[in-house]
């Protein structure tokens, strides 16, 4: 017999797992994430699936009334036979911090004009 919710919704099962252990085993409706390809939604029957997950937000609806919102870093997500599993570095429902990469390089670029600064001087 096929599993659904009260709603009468269609669910599948998802089961996250983060180097502390599993983060989340439940029956769901709807699960939408990030890949490096782009977002992507998967509902109950979709077909074979393998990508990596970027750093982002997952969209969980477990029911038409239930929807949850979480942060996540790096990792696979793989779906067959209504399993979808989801092997993420770090998972929260408030903002990750993000490591400006931006601001490091600039601050790479300024050390690196220091030195011949330094060096020039010296000559």
């Amino acid at each position: 017999m096929e599993q659904q919710n009260k709603d009468n919704l269609p669910l599948f099962h998802i089961v996250i797992s983060t180097p502390l252990g599993i983060y989340l085993d439940e029956q769901v409706y709807l699960a939408t994430f990030k890949t490096s390809e782009g977002y992507r939604g998967l509902m109950k029957n979709a077909t074979e699936f393998m990508a990596s997950i970027v750093p982002s937000e997952l969209y969980i609806e477990f029911t038409k009334d239930k929807k949850e919102t979480y942060y996540v870093g790096n990792g696979i997500v793989y779906f067959k036979d209504n399993l979808l599993s989801m092997i993420i570095n770090d998972i929260s429902k408030e903002p990750l911090k993000v490591v400006n990469v931006e601001k490091e390089e600039e601050q790479q670029k300024n050390v690196i004009v220091e030195l011949k600064i330094k060096r020039n001087l010296n000559k």
